[in-house]
């Protein structure tokens, strides 16, 4: 064999994945215990190996180890498994939302029901309207205090000479909220050509009912006057307001419009309504349908290399007629949870049949390691890994002597496509 050529492919066919059963010590015991058992009973061939071949054992290889991973992740059945994974579903999504942010059964809530009676509102302050081009405040150094949630906040504004109220209102609306205390200031204009400033807490409700934050004076001019009477900055239009809603039928508050039960479901209020949702668990679709896509993903890669070496050789596709007899016996249930196959043998996954079957238990039942058609599936992979030189053209150089006492060499796939145990195994 030119090893040249086989340093070349090992670069070409370096895994592109990471598998968790690399260091599985049961696994690797078992597949040098097979490769013995076979070399016991195998001929010796000769083999003429060109690149076309030698791209396609180790591209069947790694494609068949990557369809008993999927398959193996897909027969999980522990609480960790695909199948296993759960997600929240609100039967009123517009009024409330939930999330599971734990994978953990043993802690998810019972089902619940939530009726939203009020949401929790941020608080708005809206000051005095003044002409845009008039001038009010002498000018000057001003001093004010902002109290956020009982913090004081101490600032100094400094108003030039000439400054109109929309130059005043715009400067200190900066100044407010570039001093990130928890308060969006910003000027608002009227239609009679007016300018005021709009505050609102960046939070919503209050821990005791009272305002959120509120402004004081510290210096005013002259005439008496402060920043923050002048503007009108202490006025209250929206109170803040805290989440009323019915838990199971008992009454609860929350500051926020998201809270989490047991520190295990988040919940988000939308809106209040008169009837209320509930919230139960489904299998996570998404989770299923992405470890699912991956099976596809690498079945439709072994069809690939069976093809183009097909068409490179002109060689009968054994495989590809294997893997056909294979899933034929299965194509009504297959199809049923969305499955299609093509003329050339590829798969193709609908996603609207898939997340019905998911929803229905008709998908985990296909993907149990003890199912017909998983099983099958899952030891052709197995043996295509083994032995990869099955499916290429060899003449056979002299046949095992049986009256002797079997021997079994452990690294003799390597002398006929290269396949030393490797990263895969």
């Amino acid at each position: 064999m030119d090893t040249g050529v086989y340093n070349n492919l090992l670069s070409t066919f370096d895994s592109k994945y990471t598998t968790k059963y690399v260091n599985d010590s049961h696994e690797l015991r078992s597949v040098v215990k097979r490769i013995r058992t076979q070399t016991q009973k195998s001929p010796v061939y000769l083999v003429n190996f060109t690149n076309a071949k030698q791209e396609y054992v180790l591209g069947v290889k790694e494609a068949s180890m990557k369809i008993n991973e999927s398959l193996k992740t897909l027969a999980d059945d522990s609480p960790d498994g695909v199948f296993s994974k759960k997600k929240a579903r609100s039967s009123d999504s517009d009024q409330i939302g939930a999330e599971l942010l734990s994978s953990d059964q043993s802690r998810i809530p019972s089902a619940f029901t939530i009726r939203v009676k009020q949401m929790a509102n941020s608080q708005i302050n809206q000051g005095t309207e003044y002409y845009e081009t008039g001038k009010g405040l002498q000018a000057g150094s001003y001093q004010f205090r902002i109290t956020v949630n009982d913090v004081g906040y101490d600032f100094q504004y400094n108003i030039r000479r000439d400054a109109n109220h929309r130059e005043v209102i715009q400067g200190l609306s900066e100044f407010i909220t570039k001093a990130k205390i928890g308060i969006k200031a910003e000027p608002y204009t009227t239609g009679t050509g007016k300018v005021g400033m709009r505050l609102e807490s960046t939070m919503v409700g209050s821990p005791d009912g009272r305002e959120s934050f509120t402004l004081q004076d510290r210096t005013v001019d002259e005439a008496g006057r402060g920043i923050v009477g002048y503007y009108g900055l202490n006025k209250v239009v929206v109170k803040p307001k805290n989440a009323i809603f019915d838990l199971n039928g008992v009454e609860k508050t929350s500051m926020n419009n998201e809270f989490t039960l047991g520190r295990v479901v988040k919940v988000s209020l939308h809106h209040a309504s008169d009837k209320g949702a509930m919230v139960d668990y489904h299998p996570d679709s998404d989770a299923i349908i992405e470890g699912i896509q991956g099976f596809v993903s690498s079945y439709n890669e072994l069809i690939e290399h069976n093809i183009v070496f097909v068409n490179k050789t002109g060689t009968t596709p054994k495989l590809l007629h294997e893997l056909k007899g294979l899933t034929n016996p299965f194509r009504n249930e297959l199809e049923s949870c969305g499955f299609t196959f093509d003329q050339d043998g590829y798969m193709d996954l609908d996603l609207s049949l898939a997340a019905q079957a998911i929803e229905a238990g008709d998908m985990q039942k296909i993907f149990q390691m003890d199912a017909a058609m998983t099983g099958r599936l899952y030891m052709k992979a197995d043996a295509v890994k083994i032995n990869p030189m099955e499916y290429v053209d060899k003449k056979v150089v002299s046949y095992p002597n049986f009256t002797k006492p079997p021997r079994g060499y452990s690294y003799i796939t390597s002398l006929y496509s290269g396949l030393l145990f490797n990263s895969y195994c």
